[in-house]
């Protein structure tokens, strides 16, 4: 794992745009809880991502996780997946996932966040 963390994350720009979206929907109060969200439903999902093409920056890590309450959650939750990258480069990886994910099921209605979170919890081990 390197140690060269990021100091700013962010999504790809085409993920960045479904984010503004879901926004302007009312999904969100604010992109910032979108993609927080979109992380926590990619880990309870178990989504190991790929890297993000065409990145573009959002957020500075000291705004979108003051507590490091992602990061912890990631080191403890997903320690395979940091043999080759750093916490927040996963992170957004997994922002990006779950903003996908979160936005497919929004074009096609409505988002069930109590179904989208039962799913997760039903997920073997």
């Amino acid at each position: 794992m390197s140690t060269n963390d990021l100091i700013n994350v962010g999504l790809s720009e085409a993920v960045d745009d479904k984010l503004a979206e879901l926004k302007e929907m009312g999904v969100f109060a604010d992109k910032i809880d979108g993609y927080r969200f979109g992380v926590s439903l990619a880990i309870a999902h178990g989504a190991i991502p790929g890297e993000l093409v065409k990145r573009v920056n959002l957020y500075n890590v000291g705004s979108l996780d003051p507590e490091q309450s992602l990061r912890r959650s990631v080191e403890a939750l997903m320690p395979a997946a940091l043999t080759d990258t750093t916490v927040y480069r996963l992170i957004e990886r997994l922002a990006d996932w779950g903003v996908t994910e979160l936005y497919s099921q929004a074009k096609a209605g409505e988002i069930d966040f109590v179904a989208l979170m039962d799913q997760a919890s039903a997920k073997p081990e």
